[in-house]
C-alpha cells in the first residue's frame, strides 16, 4: 500500500505541475480505489446535490389490523437513479453476461441509440446482425429510458450525402419521410433529438424558410405523442458560444417551437476549472426552460489520474446543476472514443481510473442504503 500512494503521489505531484490541480487537492480512498476530490467547491456542489437530488421518504408500518408497528425494521436500498446515466451503445460488439451486476455497466439507467440511428450511415447498417446487438444491449443494460439520437441536422454533412443537393420540393420529402422514422421503430424510444447541428448551420430553414421547422415537431409529435422532442448543439457550454447558445434556444421560445429537451455534445479538451464551469453552468444552462441533457461525453487527460479528476470534477459540477437531468457517455472502451484516456473499462472489462470514479460516484456516494426504526406511530 505505501509503495502504490507513493506511486500515486508522485504522478499527482506530476499532474500538479501541468496545472491541473491548481483549484482543488486530491484524496485518495484505498478502500475503493478511487479519487475523491476535497474543497469547498466539493462542498458547495454536494449541498446542491443534497437539495437537488434526493428526497424525503416516510414509511409506515401496519399489522393485517391496519394498526401501527412499533420497533419494526425498515431497511430501503435505491436501485436507480431517477438522473438518467446513459451509455451511447457500440454498433460492433456484444454486451457481456450479467452486464448489470458489473462496475460501471451497474451504472447505466438508459442507452443513446445515435450509432444505429444516424442518418448518415450507409443503408448496410439496417442489416438483422445491427438490430441483434441492439437488441442484446437492451436486455443486458434493462434500461429505463430509451433515447434515439438525432433525426435531422441541419448541417449537410450529418445527413444523407446527397441531401444538400436536392432541390427543395424533394429536400422537403426526404426530410418528412426522415420524420416518418419515429413512427416505426420499435420499441418506442422515450426522446428524440429532433433537429441538431443549429449553432453551426442551419440548411433545412435555410432551403425550405421557417415554417419547416415547427412542421417537423407537428408531424414528429403527431406519430409519437409521448415522446420528448428536442433540439441538439454542440459546444453550447463556453465563453465563445455560451450566449449565441442561448439566444438560439431564445428564438426557437419566441417562435413557440414545441422544445421539450436540448442536448449538449460538449468536449472539454484542456483542464476543467470548477469555479469558471460552474458560472458557465449558471448563466447558460440554469436559465433554461427545458431539461437538459450532456450528450456523447468523453472526457481524457493526459495521464489516466488527470482523466479520472477531470471526470470527477464534470459529474459532481454536472449532478448539482437541476436544470441537467442526464449524461450520456460516448463510449466505453478506447475503441469508441476520441480522447485520450477517457475509456471507464479496459479491454479485460475492469474499470478505468476513470471508471472507478465514476462507479464510486454513482454506486457508493450517491446511493441511498437506510435503515431504520418506526416508531409508536409506525
Amino acid at each position: 500500500m505505501d509503495q502504490h500512494l507513493h506511486s500515486l503521489n508522485r504522478t499527482i505531484k506530476q499532474v500538479c505541475h501541468l496545472g491541473m490541480l491548481a483549484m482543488f487537492c486530491l484524496a485518495w480512498v484505498a478502500s475503493s480505489d478511487a479519487q475523491i476530490l476535497q474543497g469547498q467547491w466539493v462542498d458547495q456542489s454536494q449541498a446542491e446535490i443534497d437539495k437537488h437530488r434526493k428526497t424525503d421518504v416516510t414509511v409506515i408500518v401496519l399489522d393485517t389490523e391496519d394498526r401501527a408497528v412499533q420497533g419494526a425494521k425498515v431497511h430501503l436500498v435505491q436501485q436507480r437513479h431517477d438522473f438518467k446515466i446513459g451509455l451511447t451503445l457500440p454498433i460492433d460488439r456484444m454486451p457481456p453476461k450479467q452486464a448489470r451486476t458489473l462496475p460501471v455497466y451497474r451504472c447505466f439507467n438508459a442507452i443513446a441509440m445515435d450509432r444505429y440511428t444516424d442518418w448518415s450511415l450507409p443503408p448496410e447498417t439496417e442489416a438483422k446482425t445491427q438490430a441483434a446487438r441492439l437488441s442484446a444491449w437492451r436486455d443486458a443494460l434493462d434500461p429505463i429510458h430509451q433515447h434515439f439520437g438525432t433525426v435531422v441536422s441541419a448541417d449537410p454533412a450529418r445527413n444523407h450525402d446527397q441531401l444538400s443537393l436536392l432541390e427543395p420540393a424533394d429536400l422537403r420529402d426526404a426530410v418528412l419521410a426522415r420524420l416518418d422514422l419515429v413512427s416505426i421503430f420499435e420499441p418506442t424510444p422515450d426522446s428524440y433529438d429532433l433537429y441538431a447541428d443549429l449553432l453551426s448551420q442551419d440548411m433545412i430553414e435555410r432551403k425550405l424558410g421557417q415554417g419547416m421547422l415547427p412542421r417537423m415537431f407537428d408531424r414528429a409529435a403527431s406519430r409519437r405523442p409521448k415522446a420528448s422532442f428536442g433540439v441538439r448543439v454542440r459546444n453550447a457550454i463556453s465563453l465563445q458560444t455560451g450566449r449565441d447558445f442561448v439566444s438560439t434556444i431564445q428564438k426557437l421560445e419566441v417562435r413557440q417551437i414545441p422544445i421539450d429537451h436540448i442536448t449538449i455534445d460538449q468536449s472539454f479538451r484542456g483542464p476543467i476549472q470548477p469555479n469558471a464551469l460552474r458560472r458557465m453552468l449558471d448563466e447558460y444552462v440554469a436559465p433554461l426552460s427545458v431539461p437538459v441533457t450532456l450528450g456523447s461525453l468523453e472526457i481524457g487527460g493526459p495521464s489516466p489520474v488527470a482523466a479520472a479528476i477531470k471526470l470527477e470534477t464534470l459529474l459532481r459540477l454536472a449532478f448539482a446543476q437541476p436544470t441537467i437531468d442526464g449524461i450520456y457517455f460516448a463510449g466505453l472502451v478506447d475503441d469508441d472514443l476520441i480522447e485520450e484516456n477517457a475509456a471507464l473499462i479496459d479491454r479485460t472489462e475492469n474499470p478505468s481510473a476513470a471508471g472507478e470514479v465514476f462507479d464510486t460516484l454513482f454506486t457508493k456516494l450517491w446511493h441511498s442504503d437506510e435503515s431504520g426504526v418506526s416508531d409508536e406511530r409506525g
